[in-house]
């Protein structure tokens, strides 16, 4: 488990955090979507540009498909990406010698142009297998790659918001805990009730994320009734909201070509859509207790076509 913690620095109220989730991208697959990646890319860049707006990227684990030729229970070559066996006859033979390494220089290069923003990675269970059962860390590459954290299986994020004001220094802050996977299951019903558990779990928790399902699910939020610990006592009740979410998979459920892994297992479709974690930093509530300022939190989802 990794706990880490990170410190923004906000020019004022009108600051806006907003956090990308790269869960269960499958980077090397034949049914990986890319252009729907490189497409979010370029949504984060364009967020770089506006003012007074911190662009945070994560990877929910799962980046690359991980799976080797040696793997002989798991490894399909249909499955394999076209791009891997493009270039010259050496290129191809050195891609099939060690697939996973050819796929982390794939992601590094999908994610080069946001490299500065990647907070870190959470190990999938296909990174953990190769590590487990083939003595290869790939996580620990990856993330060299990238230069950034490695999240190990599970992480607690603590986002600490500073900036300048007229008493000195204002501060505040918010919890996110993350990890690849939180169980399984295919039924509709399934990833709401793990989100939920999760949520009961890690209550200092404002966010809690996990993928591995491949299953897009953004619970409702939960509202919280609260008075501060100290300073000021307000007219009333105060709320924050807690939220959980599974930012869903870069795969096609049915992609044109032979067959992969997801259809040849009856797996269900699923809904080609991601979110974003939106923090306004310095939020003030205004009806019960003014003055009271604290974290704002939203998830906001979207599709990816």
């Amino acid at each position: 488990m990794k706990i880490l913690d990170v410190e923004i620095k906000c020019n004022g109220r009108s600051d806006r955090v907003e956090i990308f989730p790269f869960y269960d991208m499958h980077v090397g697959k034949s049914n990986c979507n890319e252009t729907a990646i490189r497409k979010q890319i370029q949504e984060v860049i364009r967020r770089k540009t506006f003012e007074n707006r911190h662009i945070l990227v994560v990877l929910g684990g799962d980046a690359i498909n991980a799976i080797s030729a040696s793997d002989r229970k798991r490894f399909d070559f249909s499955d394999i990406a076209d791009w891997v066996a493009t270039g010259t006859p050496e290129e191809i033979k050195e891609a099939l010698s060690d697939l996973p390494k050819r796929e982390i220089k794939r992601v590094e290069q999908i994610f080069k142009p946001i490299k500065d923003s990647i907070i870190g990675a959470i190990e999938g269970n296909h990174e953990k297998s190769l590590r487990r059962y083939h003595d290869t860390d790939v996580q620990a590459e990856l993330c060299n790659a990238l230069e950034c954290e490695n999240l190990t299986d599970e992480c607690i994020l603590r986002l600490k918001f500073v900036r300048k004001s007229g008493e000195g220094r204002s501060i505040t802050s918010c919890l996110i805990y993350m990890r690849h996977g939180y169980g399984s299951g295919r039924a509709a019903g399934a990833e709401p009730t793990k989100l939920q558990t999760m949520l009961s779990e890690w209550e200092c928790a404002d966010v809690c994320l996990s993928g591995h399902t491949h299953t897009f699910c953004v619970l409702p939020p939960k509202p919280v009734a609260m008075i501060p610990r100290k300073g000021k006592m307000p007219e009333g009740l105060l709320w924050r909201h807690r939220f959980a979410a599974n930012p869903g998979c870069w795969i096609e459920s049915h992609a044109k070509g032979r067959g992969s892994y997801e259809s040849g297992a009856c797996y269900p479709s699923r809904a080609f859509m991601t979110c974003k974690i939106v923090i306004w930093p310095f939020f003030e509530q205004h009806e019960n207790g003014r003055g009271f300022v604290s974290p704002k939190l939203e998830i906001r989802s979207y599709p990816i076509l």
